[in-house]
C-alpha cells in the first residue's frame, strides 16, 4: 500500500498508523502520551497531521492509513497549533528552566542557581536530560510562556519503596495509568479527581502497597517527565552505557539491560528504548540488581583467620595459604558447596576444579535438599513460558506470584482476561488472584485431600464440590490444560505427597505444568556437576567425615560446629559466627560476562556492565590461580575449548536420594483454632545474600519475620501495625511484630522466615493470636 507523507512516497503495511508509518520512514512527529505497548488514546493532540479529504486535524497516533493516503506533518499552521497546545501543557508544568536563555551556561555552571527553586527547575528535576518534554520545548525553540503559569504545590510522595512521585511535574499524558491497566493487567493506579486537583494514584487514597501494586517499575519506565522517579538512581543523571543482560534472580531468566555510569551500574530495565520498554520484569530484576552490586557492606580484600585473628592479605599470599589448605586437606576429603546463581562458565570451571585439584566427589549446593530436588524434578518438565498463553484453562496450586514470576503471572492474567477459565488452590492472595473463575482456600491438612477428590473426580467418581468437578472437566477432557505449580509448595508440611498426587493427575490427563523456581541458575548448575544432596554432604561435614568445606557464593549454615578448615569464596560477608579461615572476595553478576539460560530456552548472554568491586576477581580468575597455586594447570588452560564452548543444550542431573522417602504425614484432625498460619522459607536470595533484608524497599514489601495478617482481622482485634503479638497452638508459641497487608485473606496469618515451618508441627496450621506489649 503506498501513501505519500510530506511529498515522500512510501509503502506500508495496512494495519499501521500514521504515526507509525512516519517514525518508519524516518519523518519525526513530536507526541507525548502515544507509546508502542499501549492502546492509540490521542491524549496530547502534539501528534496532529493534516490528511487530504478528512475535516480537521486528526491525531497520527490514532489515524490508520489507508492506501493513497496524503499526509503532511509539518505545515506552518500544524506547528503553530503544536506550540500553542504545548504552552496549555507548561502553563501547569514548572516551565522556567526549560524557557530560560542561560539554559546552556546553566547546564554546566549553574550560573542563574538563584532564580528557580528546588521544586521548579529542570537542573534539580531527577529526568533532566531525558525528559520528553524538556526534548520538544527545544525542538520547537521556545522562549516564553504566553498564558499564566499554575503550580499546584503538591507534596512530593516518598512514602512507597522504590519510586517516588512529583505530580507537580505530570502533564497527564496518561501512559502511566494505561500501562498499569493494559498492559501490566494490574489495574493499581488511575486519573482522581478532576481539573487542576487531578493527580494519580490509587484509588481512596491507598498506599501502592495495599492496592497491589508489583512495583514492577512500568509506570516509572513510560513516564515522559520527572513526575515518576526512581529512588535508587534518582540523581545519577543519564547514563553513559546500556549494557545486554540477563536477570540471574530466579529460573525464568528475564532479558534486560543494565544501565552504567562511569563503569558503575546505576539501575536495570527491561530491553528496548529507556521511555518505550515497558517490559515484563519484576521488584526484583527491576530495582533492586543495582542496589545488590553496590551494597555497601562487601568484602573488599582477601583475609585469613591468623592465631591473632582475621588479618587482610594480598592475592599471592590468598592463593598460596588457600593451596595449602587444599593440599593439608587430602584426596576426597574436601566439600565443595556452590551457589545456584552461578553463570555456565563458572559451573564448567568448578566441575574442573572439583574433579582435577580439590580431586572430591562431594560438590553440592545448599538449595538441593530432598524437598528442593523432589520439586526440581518436576519443574524442569514445564512447557515454555511462551505457551501458557496458548493454554485452554490453568489451575494454579499454591503459587506465591506477589513480586516474582512477573512474566508467568503476567502470561496468566493475559490468558484469563481473554476468557480462559482460571483456579486457583492456595492461601495468599496474588497478582492473579482477582482473574480466577473460582478459588479454593484449603483448611490446614487438607491440601492433599482437595487433590485426592481431584483425581477421584478425573476417574469419573461423583464429587460433592462443584468447583472440583470443574478442575477435572478441564483437566481431562482438554488437551492444552496447565497446572502452574509455586514453588512456595516446598514450605509445605505433606509437600512429597501433594507432588505424588500432582504427578498421578499429570498422568491421568494430557496436562502440561509450569513450575518456576527461585534459583537463577539450576539448570545449569545440575548439567555441569555431578552432585549429591545436600543432606548428605552436611552429615559427613559434621561427622567430621571432611577436613576442608569450599564455599562458593554458598551458604549452607551460619556457624561452624566440628572441627574442619573452611574457603570462603563469595561477594558479600559470612556470618560472624561462621568465622572463615580464608576469605576471597568475588565479582557478582554485572561484573563479568557469563552465560545463563536465557527466558526464551536457548542460551542468554549477560555481559560485562561495570568492573568488579575493589579487590573483587572473578570467581573462574580465582579457581584458575588456586588450581595453579595447588600445583596443577590453571583452569583456563586446560580445560578444552570444546567444555569452554556453551551451547544451548542443558541436561540436568539431579541427585539421587539415598534412603527412601518418609512414611506420610497425617495432616488431618489438628485442633481448629481461629486463624490459618502459613510459613515460607524466603525465595529472594542471589548467592548467599538474602534480597529481602539487604535491600531496604524489598525489606519493606517482604517484610521477613514479620507476622502479616488482613486489615479486618487488625481492625477486629484492634492491633496496630508494627505492634508485637503471640501466636501460638496447643505446643508452640511464637511472638513477631505485626504488618497489616491485604493481599493477604481474613484469617490467615502469613510469615517468611528462613525455616520452613519454624517450630509449629504442620504448615500450614491452626493458631492463636493473642495481643503481646513488648
Amino acid at each position: 500500500m503506498k501513501i505519500s507523507i510530506d511529498n515522500k512516497s512510501v509503502e506500508v503495511s495496512r494495519q499501521m498508523t500514521v504515526l507509525e508509518a512516519a517514525d518508519q520512514n524516518g519523518i519525526y512527529i513530536p507526541r507525548l502520551c502515544a507509546h508502542p505497548e499501549l492502546i492509540p488514546y490521542g491524549g496530547c493532540r502534539l501528534c496532529i497531521v493534516e490528511i487530504e479529504g478528512i475535516k480537521g486535524y486528526p491525531t497520527a497516533c490514532t489515524a490508520m492509513v489507508e492506501d493513497g493516503m496524503i499526509i503532511r506533518t509539518n505545515t506552518n499552521m500544524l506547528q503553530q497549533m503544536r506550540r500553542d497546545l504545548l504552552q496549555l501543557i507548561l502553563s501547569e508544568h514548572p516551565a522556567a528552566c526549560l524557557l530560560c536563555d542561560n539554559i546552556e551556561g546553566c547546564s554546566m555552571f549553574q550560573e542563574t542557581i538563584r532564580k528557580v527553586g528546588v521544586t521548579t527547575g529542570c537542573r534539580w528535576c531527577p529526568k533532566d536530560k531525558d525528559c520528553e518534554l524538556q526534548r520538544i520545548v527545544e525542538s520547537f525553540d521556545v522562549h516564553e510562556l504566553s498564558l499564566p503559569g499554575l503550580y499546584r504545590d503538591l507534596p512530593v510522595e516518598k512514602y512507597d519503596p522504590f519510586f517516588d512521585r512529583d505530580y507537580n511535574l505530570c502533564i497527564y499524558c496518561g501512559r502511566c495509568v494505561r500501562i498499569c491497566n493494559e498492559y501490566r493487567k494490574s489495574s493499581v493506579i488511575a486519573f482522581r479527581q478532576r481539573g487542576k486537583f487531578t493527580t494519580i494514584g490509587p484509588s481512596f487514597d491507598e498506599n501502592h502497597i495495599d492496592a497491589g501494586c508489583e512495583f514492577c517499575g512500568a509506570c516509572v519506565s513510560v513516564c515522559p517527565t520527572g513526575a515518576m522517579s526512581e529512588k535508587s538512581r534518582k540523581w545519577w543523571g543519564l547514563p553513559d552505557t546500556y549494557t545486554k543482560s540477563v536477570c540471574p534472580l530466579c529460573s525464568i531468566n528475564c532479558d534486560i539491560q543494565v544501565l552504567s555510569l562511569r563503569d558503575k551500574i546505576v539501575g536495570t530495565l527491561p530491553p528496548g528504548k529507556p521511555h518505550e520498554a515497558a517490559g515484563e520484569l519484576c521488584v526484583k530484576g527491576r530495582f533492586c540488581l543495582s542496589e545488590m552490586v553496590n551494597r555497601t557492606k562487601r568484602i573488599l580484600e582477601p583475609s585469613y583467620l591468623f592465631p591473632e585473628g582475621e588479618g587482610i592479605i594480598g592475592w599471592k599470599e590468598a592463593f598460596k595459604r588457600g593451596a595449602e589448605l587444599i593440599k593439608d586437606a587430602g584426596k576426597g576429603k574436601t566439600a565443595l558447596y556452590i551457589s545456584p546463581y552461578l553463570s555456565m562458565e563458572e559451573y564448567s570451571a568448578i566441575a574442573y576444579f572439583a574433579r582435577s585439584v580439590l580431586k572430591s566427589s562431594f560438590v553440592t549446593s545448599s538449595c538441593l535438599d530432598y524437598n528442593n530436588t523432589e520439586y526440581l524434578r518436576l519443574s524442569l518438565r514445564s512447557i515454555p513460558l511462551d505457551k501458557v498463553r496458548k493454554s485452554t484453562s490453568i489451575i494454579s496450586l499454591f503459587l506465591n506470584g506477589n513480586y516474582n514470576y512477573a512474566p508467568l503471572t503476567m502470561a496468566v492474567k493475559n490468558a484469563a482476561s481473554s476468557g480462559i477459565p482460571y483456579y486457583q488452590i492456595g492461601w495468599i492472595r496474588d497478582s492473579t488472584s482477582r482473574f480466577a473463575t473460582n478459588s479454593i482456600v484449603p483448611e490446614p491438612g487438607d491440601q492433599v485431600r482437595i487433590l485426592d477428590d481431584l483425581i477421584e473426580s478425573i476417574k469419573g467418581k461423583s464429587t460433592h464440590d462443584p468447583v472440583i468437578h470443574q478442575l477435572a472437566e478441564h483437566l481431562k477432557n482438554e488437551e492444552n490444560a496447565l497446572i502452574v505449580i509455586g514453588p512456595s509448595l516446598i514450605s509445605l508440611s505433606g509437600m512429597q505427597q501433594v507432588l505424588d498426587r500432582i504427578n498421578v493427575i499429570i498422568d491421568l490427563t494430557r496436562s502440561k505444568i509450569y513450575a518456576p523456581n527461585p534459583y537463577g541458575n539450576i539448570k545449569g548448575m545440575l548439567s555441569a556437576n555431578e552432585m549429591k544432596p545436600v543432606e548428605i554432604i552436611t552429615e559427613k561435614v559434621e561427622k567430621g567425615d571432611i577436613a576442608l568445606v569450599y564455599l562458593i557464593g554458598d551458604m549452607p549454615f551460619s556457624e561452624r560446629s566440628t572441627d574442619y578448615k573452611l574457603i570462603y569464596q563469595s561477594a558479600f560477608p559470612a556470618p560472624e559466627n561462621l568465622r572463615p579461615d580464608l576469605v576471597l572476595p568475588s565479582a557478582v553478576w554485572g561484573e563479568f560476562q557469563g552465560t545463563w539460560p536465557g527466558m526464551k530456552g536457548s542460551t542468554a548472554r549477560a555481559r560485562k556492565a561495570a568492573k568488579p568491586h575493589d579487590y573483587a576477581k572473578l570467581n573462574i580468575d580465582i579457581i584458575n590461580s588456586m588450581s595453579a597455586y595447588a600445583g596443577k594447570k590453571g583452569v583456563l588452560e586446560s580445560m578444552s575449548k570444546k567444555n569452554r564452548k556453551i551451547t544451548g543444550k542443558f541436561i540436568p542431573h539431579l541427585p539421587v536420594r539415598e534412603s527412601a522417602l518418609e512414611n506420610e504425614e497425617k495432616l488431618n484432625g489438628m485442633e481448629k483454632l481461629p486463624f490459618i498460619l502459613i510459613s515460607e522459607r524466603s525465595p529472594h536470595t542471589y548467592m548467599n545474600l538474602q534480597l529481602d533484608r539487604a535491600v531496604e524497599g524489598l525489606n519493606e514489601l517482604i517484610s521477613p519475620c514479620y507476622l502479616l495478617i488482613n486489615h479486618s482481622d487488625a481492625r477486629k482485634l484492634g492491633i496496630s501495625g508494627g505492634e508485637y503479638v503471640t501466636i501460638a497452638d496447643s505446643e508452640y508459641e511464637l511472638t513477631r511484630p505485626v504488618k497489616i497487608r491485604k493481599n493477604i485473606p481474613a484469617g490467615v496469618i502469613y510469615i517468611t522466615d528462613n525455616k520452613s515451618v519454624i517450630g509449629f508441627k504442620s504448615n500450614p496450621c491452626y493458631v492463636n493470636l493473642s495481643r503481646e506489649h513488648v
